[in-house]
């Protein structure tokens, strides 16, 4: 049974990924409870910011105070502040568990839900853990996937959709394009698979499929990690979606089963009990041709 007493204080999630996975689902869903409290961000990018160099962007972006305030403008300032000062990011979610119930109920979760946190190395995973550690917060990691090629076409119209480009030819262009590239940095779950079991171990983690996120039995699983009550989250809830019609051309189906057979059987050991191959039936199908 969950532990509502007093003394419980709160634990932190700390999500890595998969980038199109449902982690925007997911946070939307938890941060709309009466007892949990994620702050002003869903994505933090601290972590990854100071020890990715790839993603180094994230920490030369520059406060500028003098500049119209806008919404977003304070998130930045307070990212920069995280990324420069790391001390005050852990200070700032053990506020977050601690301060005056502005929901009416005791905070009993925070977290911190970077896809891009899949990079971090065992090491700065382990020194985030021993942060929270040392406040008396547990560490919930949790690690979404999704099927590889379904991730990855969704996540390469997500950037066109961004760019107002939506015509079926550029899609599959770009496609070909990031597919010649190489497997990206956010695809290779075994890498943070390795990093979670060094840093954690699987067994202290919830590892999870996109494919059944969406049902009252992974749901509910996910809420016993956390150590809340299970609450209903909104099933028809759509986030961030990138679906089209688009006609991937199997040629470069087979191209990209190619590049994630691996993720294939990584996930299939990872989570021996599910089927995985009937459950990413696209990666299942091209990864043998």
């Amino acid at each position: 049974m969950t532990d509502l007493s007093s003394n419980n204080p709160g634990v932190f999630l700390l999500g890595v990924g998969a980038q199109k996975a449902g982690t925007s689902w997911l946070h939307q869903q938890l941060n709309s409870r009466p007892d949990a409290d994620f702050g002003c961000l869903k994505e933090y990018h601290v972590h990854d910011a100071r020890t990715i160099a790839e993603l180094k962007r994230f920490r030369q972006l520059q406060c500028k105070p003098l500049q119209p305030r806008t919404w977003v403008q304070p998130r930045s300032w307070l990212r920069q502040w995280f990324i420069h000062h790391p001390r005050h990011y852990t200070e700032y979610f053990n506020w977050l568990l601690k301060r005056p119930r502005l929901r009416g109920a005791q905070i009993r979760l925070t977290g911190d839900i970077t896809p891009s946190y899949a990079l971090l190395s065992a090491g700065t995973l382990k020194q985030i853990n021993t942060n929270f550690q040392e406040r008396g917060i547990p560490v919930k990691p949790v690690f979404l996937m999704r099927d590889p090629i379904e991730r990855l076409i969704s996540s390469q119209r997500m950037k066109l959709r961004k760019q107002g480009l939506r015509d079926a030819a550029t899609e599959v262009a770009t496609l070909r394009k990031r597919v010649a590239k190489g497997r990206g940095l956010r695809s290779n779950y075994g890498q943070t698979l390795d990093a979670l079991d060094h840093a954690f171990g699987l067994d202290h983690c919830f590892i999870g499929l996109f494919e059944t996120l969406f049902t009252e039995t992974t749901y509910a699983e996910l809420c016993r990690f956390l150590e809340i009550p299970y609450l209903e989250p909104a099933w028809g809830e759509k986030v961030n979606v990138s679906a089209t019609a688009t006609v991937i051309p199997d040629d470069l189906l087979a191209d990209m089963g190619r590049q994630h057979a691996e993720d294939l059987k990584q996930a299939q050991q990872a989570l021996p009990d599910l089927d995985v191959q009937r459950l990413w039936p696209t990666t299942s199908r091209w990864s043998q041709s």
